[in-house]
C-alpha cells in the first residue's frame, strides 16, 4: 500500500534495504508469499512438508526441487524467483541453479568458502517436471525460498 515494502524481523537488528529494479502491472512476474521448498537440515520445515530433512548434498551432486504446484506457484510457470541459501558446507564450492532435464551451465549462482551461511536470489528457467536443479560442487546444506515467477 502507498508504495512501501514492509520488512519483518524476529529480532532487533540494522537493516539495509536495496532496489534492484521494479515490474509493472503489465509484467510477466507474479510475486508469491514467501514460502521456503527445500531445507536439506535435520528438523528441516517446507511449507508443505516436501523437501525437508533429508541430509546435506553430496559433493558433485544435482538436487531437484520441485518448484510448480507449490506455494501458489502454478503448473504452466515458466521461471522462478528463488532464494538459494547454502549453509554448513563441508569445503569452499559453488551452487549452480538450472532448470531439470538439461546439463549444468558452467556459470554458478553461489560461491562458498567452508563453514559459511551464503544466500543469493536466483532467477531459474523451470524444466522438466517442474522443477529447479541445483548442483552442488562440495557437500553442504541447502535451502530454497520462492518469492514469486514469471508466466510464459
Amino acid at each position: 500500500a502507498g508504495g512501501k515494502v514492509c520488512l519483518y524481523v524476529s529480532n532487533g537488528t540494522q537493516l539495509l534495504a536495496d532496489i534492484g529494479g521494479w515490474f509493472t502491472g503489465s509484467s510477466p512476474f507474479r510475486p508469491v508469499l514467501p514460502a521456503r521448498l527445500l531445507d536439506t537440515r535435520n528438523g528441516g520445515q517446507t511449507v508443505d512438508a516436501v523437501g525437508q530433512g533429508g541430509g546435506a548434498a553430496a559433493p558433485e551432486s544435482i538436487t531437484e526441487v520441485q518448484v510448480t504446484g507449490r506455494a501458489g506457484v502454478p503448473a504452466d510457470a515458466a521461471a522462478a524467483v528463488l532464494n538459494v541459501t547454502v549453509t554448513q558446507p563441508q569445503d569452499a564450492g559453488f551452487v549452480t541453479a538450472f532448470p531439470c532435464g538439461t546439463t549444468p551451465p558452467t556459470a554458478s549462482n553461489l560461491n562458498f568458502v567452508q563453514g559459511s551461511t551464503v544466500p543469493n536470489n536466483v532467477i531459474a528457467k523451470i524444466g522438466t517436471g517442474g522443477k529447479v536443479c541445483l548442483f552442488a560442487s562440495t557437500g553442504t546444506h541447502l535451502l530454497v525460498d520462492v518469492s514469486g515467477y514469471f508466466t510464459t
